[in-house]
């Protein structure tokens, strides 16, 4: 399998730059970030209500549990994935077999970083029914996520045959850009959007396909084209998180440092984003705003040990850089380790690589994993 280097290069590189700085400052604040009242906390608030009314209404539990893995998404508080695997247990108890439910199952895995699992639970479904888009649809992201990239192609194929849909383009679009075949991607998201203006999709769909296709665009050496995908982005929905976030990496990387830095406060200004918090410390570290960049460093590092603490896998990679950019060896091979394990794909690996010769170098080889007799 053909690996994107210069991708991870990119993003041990910037990861590195953002954790060495949070670990040199963590330390040089107390303070708190405001609690916010998050939309997600009022969803969650009315579907509770709505099962406490309704306690035998299965689509009531179902819906519920969608509303704390949203929430989990945004706080990165992974109890809300348990909570939100216990409703499904209640709505599969009054309703059992309803594929809906095993739909939810898959997708909350799939959120949760637990690929392989998703995987099998959309490869259930599609037992039941081959044509299911949703199946095919997790059934892909979960081989894709897990490094087989010729069954990812095959389900996302499938899935274009029965709902040639922008998120369809949009995945195989994915594959190709993993495969490094930049110029095909950037082929398939037009073919995405394309089809997005054609059949009406929601404004929000099209801005993260702008998103993506900028990023694309920038790996290719057009910036230019990168700018305009999110200057279209933003005009499609204006505060659209992936658009404003890699938006705000352009300008950063460009120098205009001004207009980095309202975007990255746009971000904030909606929800707890800790690579926002990160790449606005650094903004605030250039003009010599030390004490302010210290408060949004501790709060991202805060958020991702206590997302991680809570059973949130989705941040065991950055949590193990920052590991590492404090010389903690054995705790950032741990953590990797058990990124590699639920996501063993080249990127991953090579983290875990990189952390075992970062030690060796140190002076500190870790030890060589125990195998079993």
């Amino acid at each position: 399998m053909k690996t994107n280097l210069s991708r991870l290069s990119l993003f041990l590189s910037a990861s590195l730059l953002l954790l060495l700085q949070a670990a040199a400052f963590a330390a040089e604040s107390k303070s708190v970030a405001p609690t916010r009242r998050l939309r997600e906390d009022q969803i969650v608030a009315f579907h509770e209500a709505r099962t406490a009314s309704r306690p035998y209404d299965a689509d009531a539990w179902r819906m519920l549990s969608g509303a704390y893995v949203q929430r989990a998404v945004a706080t990165g508080d992974g109890a809300d994935y348990d909570r939100g695997w216990n409703m499904l247990q209640k709505a599969e108890d009054l309703d059992p077999g309803d594929p809906r439910i095993l739909q939810a199952r898959a997708e909350l895995q799939l959120s949760r970083h637990h690929f392989q699992n998703a995987r099998e639970l959309s490869e259930t479904g599609l037992a039941q029914n081959p044509e299911s888009p949703d199946f095919l649809a997790v059934a892909g992201d979960g081989a894709l996520e897990t490094g087989d990239l010729d069954a990812a192609t095959a389900y996302y194929r499938h899935l274009n045959k029965v709902s040639p849909r922008l998120t369809t383009w949009a995945r195989l679009a994915h594959v190709a850009e993993i495969r490094g075949n930049l110029e095909e991607a950037a082929d398939m998201l037009q073919k995405a959007l394309d089809i997005g203006y054609a059949q009406g999709s929601l404004p929000q769909a099209r801005a993260w396909c702008r998103a993506v296709l900028g990023e694309i665009e920038l790996h290719r050496g057009h910036a230019d084209l990168a700018r305009k995908n999110y200057e279209l982005g933003l005009k499609d929905s204006p505060n659209h998180l992936l658009v404003l976030e890699h938006f705000a990496e352009l300008e950063q990387a460009e120098g205009h440092f001004a207009a980095a830095e309202t975007l990255y406060r746009n971000i904030l200004a909606q929800r707890e984003d800790p690579k926002a918090e990160l790449r606005l410390a650094a903004i605030l570290e250039s003009r010599s705003a030390k004490r302010e960049a210290a408060t949004y460093r501790s709060a991202a590092l805060r958020f991702y040990q206590r997302a991680v603490a809570s059973g949130n896998e989705g941040y065991l990679r950055p949590l193990a850089v920052f590991e590492l950019s404090l010389g903690h060896f054995d705790r950032a091979e741990s953590l990797q380790s058990r990124d590699v394990a639920l996501r063993p794909t080249a990127e991953s690996r090579a983290v875990l690589q990189l952390i075992q010769d970062s030690a060796a170098a140190a002076g500190h080889p870790l030890a060589p994993p125990k195998t079993n007799p």
